[in-house]
């Protein structure tokens, strides 16, 4: 809810040289094994070795006095220097609805023992950039109807969304996706009742009902492949699920 420039500063460069390379995030590190005495080498695993960082200088925005005050130092110190992971956006027409979430340490950069400027060293808790959260509502009102999801993800793989359940029919549910061959099923479900799916939690609003002796620990997920993001939703009892989750963004700081 604020903006750097609410304060009084701006992103700016101190000697700034020109162009630059900076790293676009998301690098994967192939773990591998060797066969037959070397000449091929397996694929064993993957993994993300680092998280986006970054740093960037601020100052005053153009004004007759470039000087920081103690006031100032303090005020920007208290916003950005914090003991937790905060979100953090640029603003611009490119990127509207990406965020980072991020924490930061600060420096200070002097000219004569003045303060003119802050060093801001950015360390995020992930690889890559998320989209703003998106929600779809699912609504079924016979057995086995299907419904499509598109993953907008950049990221190949799974993601667990936010699920909120509301089963219209008491019964056995089972909720297939398509992409994955993949059955998420709740036995023993009654009408009006809540679920929710909190990866790795789940919840019922019925409190007699023992949800965990009922599930078969398949949480529910979309998923994406390179051609594919397709996720064909297939419910075998009429209900109104809610997914709410944030599309991995594969860009960098």
């Amino acid at each position: 809810g604020y903006i750097l420039s609410d304060m009084g500063f701006m992103v700016c460069h101190f000697d700034s040289q020109g162009l630059e390379t900076v790293s676009n995030g998301s690098n994967i590190t192939f773990n591998t094994v060797s066969m037959v005495h070397g000449e091929k080498w397996y694929l064993t695993s993957i993994q993300f070795d680092e998280c986006l960082s970054t740093t960037i200088q601020i100052c005053k925005k153009c004004t007759d006095d470039f000087l920081i005050s103690m006031h100032e130092l303090r005020a920007l110190s208290a916003w950005l220097n914090r003991k937790q992971f905060h979100k953090f956006k640029f603003l611009g027409e490119d990127c509207p609805n990406i965020y980072f979430e991020a924490k930061m340490n600060i420096s200070r950069i002097e000219s004569s023992g003045e303060l003119y400027g802050l060093e801001l060293e950015i360390q995020t808790n992930r690889p890559y950039a998320l989209h703003e959260p998106q929600q779809f509502i699912i609504r079924t009102t016979a057995a086995n109807q299907k419904r499509r999801i598109i993953d907008t993800s950049d990221l190949e793989g799974y993601i667990y969304p936010y699920t909120e359940i509301t089963v219209n029919q008491a019964g056995n549910l089972t909720i297939h996706n398509d992409i994955e061959d993949r059955d998420t099923i709740i036995q023993n479900c009654s009408t009006g009742e809540k679920i929710i799916m909190d990866y790795p939690v789940i919840t019922s609003s019925i409190t007699s009902h023992q949800i965990q002796n009922d599930f078969n620990w398949n949480f529910f997920r979309i998923s994406n492949t390179f051609r594919n993001n397709i996720n064909q939703i297939t419910m075998s009892l009429p209900c109104t699920v809610k997914l709410t989750y944030s599309p991995v963004v594969k860009v960098g700081l």
